[in-house]
């Protein structure tokens, strides 16, 4: 494959990596790709794709050299840094810099060779590139198809990495109530398990406590986190100033809120060890069968001492920042975006860094 070829392949499969669930750790391959060398990062990338692209290629051989008397060059010899360069620099670039944010990372002494080597002695942390070196020779034997999966365990690597990296959004200076309304249907309107609405909420919620001095803290549980396993009342907890009690908690559902998410919910909110009076569920609306027994147990509960509410999220953030000055809606949506990293899916932080480039 020629250096075009090889961008796309590895477009393709970086792609599929993305999308597949499993994130197993893989310390053979971790290593290099979170070593804190940022040369070793790039010539274990660089070198495996290399020899993707052209099985003949060496994983050792830095430069093509000087050819020959038969007008050839050394087998296995090739120019990395060209291909470095043409290939994995840009290809980085556009992925948020995984490996670093390096232009020219074979004009790194260690690099500036013909050919790795186990003795480098001119060169800092040797222990690094010796391993490197190593694993290399683990694979002077192994077929296309293997140089290929030892490859996808490297892009599988990567993307650990990258969940773990916070993005760097195109926050704009400005955005109208309009242009936050539109950005918001458009990336709640995907389907996302509730990860989504639940970076949404507490986002808002950490907003609103900070600009109306209602809350000392916002926490929100994992995703994947049972109420139970936490110890927490629901999704979203707002602690009171200046006593540190929680005085809001918040459920999150994509979905029209059910009976029986209404009943669960309130029994976890009187279990709680704090004397929870309000309980807020941010719901797209009620499902209409259950509407005439949630609004009776919704009854009860306020002449029982809790007040039970549900809002759709776009109606909570429009009534916000109509009383806010409108630089609070910048700061909301760089907010959504480090909940979006802490949870660290992929798809839904790039989905949030397009939206913004659109509206930008």
């Amino acid at each position: 494959m020629n250096n075009v070829e090889i961008r796309q392949w590895l477009d393709v499969e970086w792609e599929k990596v993305l999308e597949s669930p499993s994130r197993d750790p893989d310390t053979t391959i971790d290593r290099f790709i979170d070593s804190t060398v940022v040369s070793v990062r790039y010539a274990f990338v660089t070198q495996l794709l290399g020899k993707v692209a052209e099985h003949s290629r060496s994983l050792l051989f830095l430069q093509a050299g000087k050819k020959g008397d038969d007008g050839a060059y050394a087998s296995g010899a090739w120019n990395a840094r060209s291909f470095s360069t043409e290939v994995i620099v840009p290809w980085v670039a556009d992925n948020h810099n995984v490996l670093g944010t390096s232009a020219e990372p074979y004009a790194s002494k260690p690099l500036r060779r013909p050919r790795l080597t186990r003795d480098m002695p001119d060169v800092k942390n040797q222990a690094e590139w010796r391993n490197l070196v190593t694993f290399f020779g683990t694979l002077t034997n192994a077929k296309p198809d293997e140089i290929r999966d030892v490859f996808r365990r490297c892009l599988q690597s990567l993307a650990r990495r990258l969940k773990r990296q916070r993005f760097q959004y195109p926050i704009p200076r400005r955005i109208s109530m309009e242009q936050l309304s539109n950005t918001l249907d458009a990336f709640l309107g995907e389907a996302s398990q509730g990860l989504r609405p639940l970076a949404v909420s507490t986002a808002l919620m950490k907003v609103l406590g900070k600009a109306f001095s209602l809350f000392s803290d916002v926490q929100a549980q994992g995703l994947n986190e049972s109420d139970t396993a936490s110890g927490m009342p629901g999704d979203i907890m707002c602690y009171g100033i200046p006593d540190g009690k929680i005085v809001l908690v918040i459920e999150v559902k994509d979905y029209k809120l059910r009976l029986l998410d209404l009943r669960a919910s309130i029994t976890k909110a009187r279990q709680s060890r704090d004397k929870l009076s309000s309980l807020l569920f941010a719901v797209p609306g009620i499902r209409e069968q259950d509407r005439a027994q949630i609004e009776s147990r919704i009854d009860l509960e306020w002449a029982a001492g809790l007040n039970v509410y549900h809002m759709d999220i776009q109606t909570l953030v429009r009534t916000a920042f109509t009383l806010l000055d409108e630089h609070w809606r910048v700061e909301f949506l760089s907010k959504i975006g480090e909940e979006l990293d802490l949870r660290g899916e992929h798809k839904h932080r790039e989905a949030w860094r397009r939206l913004l480039v659109e509206d930008g």
